[in-house]
């Protein structure tokens, strides 16, 4: 059943007329008899709401079927994330939206689109009444993607959403989102890993030890940039850059290149106006961008199987974004050794 055959059974099971639904809405009744005509589609922010006057769930009325791959997903991810370069932010948000209208119960595809587009939000749009205007549709796809049934997409969504309550003060409400995700219950991967020795499959007890590794090490790191950080909140200066040494040494140490380390260092030396100190950081991370990838080719990790793309192009574009509006920055533009390296980027 199509959406639009959803919408105008469940109106009828529920007596509304088109009129009804659409002044809880807030819309025209037109606008609603387009839609039970399948002539456009509700827009994903009134999915919700519309769910609930219906009196059925999200999935219910996103029933049809889902027919995007991963494979096709990733590409598509690629693709905008090429795109927001050469055709900028705005037109680049313009066909995410027409393609998530498309496929509005592909949930892995929401909560990808929603993370790029937001990662490039800053950086894509200047005015900031602009910036609420698109920060509001990226919040609506991370709500919907907290209905799916995967729970893995529904609390990934959860996380991205807590942190956009906590960046505006609303912690009540990043609280209660994050208290819908359980404690981590038992973690069966070990016990897997001694059934595949028992029967001798020790190329697969490996690869579940070794992605272990890889989980456990990038956790240990994101924990100590959380305590950075946490210290320069307090000022607390000289301890950070400790913190910020022993990343650098467990990135090495478990071959995960040279530029976690140098990321790390960056935010103390810009929250000291450290002139030759940020520049020096930032010429560790523009060279420590190749060695992002090195981890798939550790002997540590030789068993576990990285995806083809590495993303690097992106990553640099990314950086080289940001350097362009970070006003954390703007106490270097003037510094030569700065404009050497925005020319590197180009």
């Amino acid at each position: 059943m199509k959406i639009n055959e959803v919408i105008r059974k469940y109106r009828k099971e529920q007596n509304l007329t088109q009129e009804q639904v659409a002044n809880h809405l807030g819309v025209t009744a037109p606008a609603v008899n387009k839609w039970e005509n399948g002539i456009s589609y509700p827009d994903i922010t009134l999915l919700a709401p519309l769910a609930r006057i219906l009196n059925i769930n999200i999935d219910t009325l996103l029933s049809f079927k889902d027919d995007l791959t991963d494979i096709e997903i990733n590409q598509f991810i690629k693709d905008i994330s090429g795109e927001i370069s050469s055709l900028g932010y705005i037109k680049t948000f313009n066909k995410v939206s027409n393609k998530v209208k498309e496929y509005p119960n592909c949930y892995k595809l929401i909560l990808y689109v929603a993370q790029i587009m937001n990662a490039y939000l800053a950086m894509g749009v200047e005015t900031v009444s602009e910036q609420e205007k698109y920060q509001k549709q990226i919040t609506a796809w991370f709500e919907i993607v907290t209905f799916s049934n995967n729970k893995e997409l529904a609390n990934m969504a959860i996380i991205s959403l807590s942190q956009e309550y906590m960046n505006k003060g609303e912690y009540e409400k990043a609280q209660k989102l994050l208290d819908k995700i359980p404690l981590s219950g038992f973690d069966k991967r070990t016990t897997q890993a001694t059934l595949f020795i028992k029967r001798g499959e020790y190329e697969e007890a490996y690869e579940i030890y070794e992605k272990m590794l890889y989980q456990y090490i990038n956790n240990v790191i994101n924990i100590l940039m959380q305590l950075i950080s946490l210290l320069c909140e307090e000022k607390n200066y000289e301890k950070a850059l400790k913190y910020s040494e022993l990343v650098d040494k467990v990135a090495n140490n478990f071959d995960l290149g040279k530029y976690i380390g140098a990321s790390s260092k960056l935010p103390i030396y810009l929250v000291l106006k450290d002139k030759n100190k940020s520049i020096e950081t930032l010429e560790e991370i523009i060279k420590g961008i190749d060695s992002l990838t090195c981890a798939r080719n550790s002997k540590l990790y030789q068993h576990m199987r990285f995806k083809e793309e590495d993303g690097i192009e992106e990553m640099e574009k990314m950086i080289k974004d940001s350097l362009k509006v970070d006003k954390e920055l703007d106490f270097l533009r003037d510094n030569p050794r700065f404009k050497f390296l925005m020319d590197k980027l180009k």
